[in-house]
């Protein structure tokens, strides 16, 4: 049995309708807030980043519309309905959330989070991690190996490599990330053919900002756990700022990068005037704090999508 099928079957029988009513009415007795956490909406390029297909993202969307309430970090609490509630939130500002997530978010008439990199936006440049995850996906092996990362891309799948070396680059502090990361760039913008990911400009931002609910994520993409806290607060100091001036916003909402956060780090975004502050950790979090767990949300069929929608095997808090 091939593993794609073996998946199938195990997530059918995981998202049995009996079992996601029974998630179902906690959720709403508790009025416990479900929040998902995505990253691009593309057809297949290659890459070693999977994206989510757009025909299964219009599926998805019409899926959750019907079970959940979807709504805002910003108005959550207000709301009074009897489906759970649910917060779609998507990290890196992607062009292609601009090309297929908004028209379909558009038919349904649904809102969303989108956590945006001012690096990124300035640069037109996505996070050095997820262009070393284009480049494996569809450069030829003996290009692989000229890459500068002391990796083995000998007999070895290429999502798992990709996998492993975005790990390798996204924990680094500081002082080690900047160089690695002008070197990565140095060599993977010489072959343009074999990357595909694009950001939103700044233009794209302020058209979806009146829709769609806009956060930080971080102003460079660094994991905040490697980072002293200089770092840090300049870190959250430079959002702000980035966007009262360039993007005419208030940001209220701080995504941490790879969900990488000390206790300290989360109070002092809260303490800077981050109303909402965005960690990972596939897990329900107290929605009342501020602080809030989502849930990865990386799926290929509708019966992975229903499974992971209902918190996977997460306790309910």
């Amino acid at each position: 049995m091939g593993d794609r099928l073996f998946k199938k079957i195990i997530f059918s029988i995981l998202a049995k309708q009996t079992r996601l009513e029974s998630r179902k009415k906690i959720l709403v007795k508790d009025n416990i807030v479900t929040v998902l956490n995505l990253h691009r909406v593309s057809p297949d390029t290659g890459s070693a980043y999977k994206a989510i297909s757009p025909w299964l993202f219009d599926e998805l969307i019409s899926y959750l519309k019907k079970e959940f309430h979807i709504c805002l970090f910003g108005d959550f609490e207000k709301i009074k309905t009897k489906k759970p509630k649910l917060i779609l939130s998507f990290d890196d500002g992607y062009k292609d959330f601009i090309n297929y997530a908004v028209p379909i978010l558009e038919k349904y008439d649904v809102r969303v989070n989108q956590n945006v990199i001012p690096y990124c936006i300035e640069t037109g440049l996505p996070p050095v991690n997820v262009l070393i995850q284009d480049f494996i996906g569809k450069a030829p092996t003996e290009l692989l190996k000229k890459i500068p990362l002391e990796i083995d891309v000998n007999n070895i799948d290429r999502y798992k490599l990709g996998t492993k070396a975005s790990f390798l680059i996204k924990y680094l502090p500081e002082a080690e990330f900047i160089p690695c990361r002008a070197e990565l760039l140095k060599f993977l913008l010489n072959y343009p053919e074999f990357l595909c990911a694009s950001v939103m400009t700044k233009k794209d931002i302020m058209q979806i900002s009146p829709i769609h609910e806009i956060g930080a994520h971080s102003f460079e993409h660094l994991s905040m756990e490697s980072q002293d806290e200089e770092y840090f607060l300049n870190d959250l100091k430079k959002c702000k700022e980035y966007f009262l001036e360039s993007l005419q916003l208030d940001c209220d909402i701080y995504c941490f990068p790879n969900g990488s956060a000390t206790a300290e780090q989360i109070v002092l975004a809260k303490e800077y005037g981050f109303r909402s502050v965005l960690l990972v950790g596939d897990k329900y979090s107290d929605a009342t704090s501020g602080v809030f767990n989502r849930f990865t949300f990386d799926v290929s069929s509708m019966e992975e999508a229903k499974y992971k929608s209902f918190g996977r095997r997460a306790l309910l808090i």
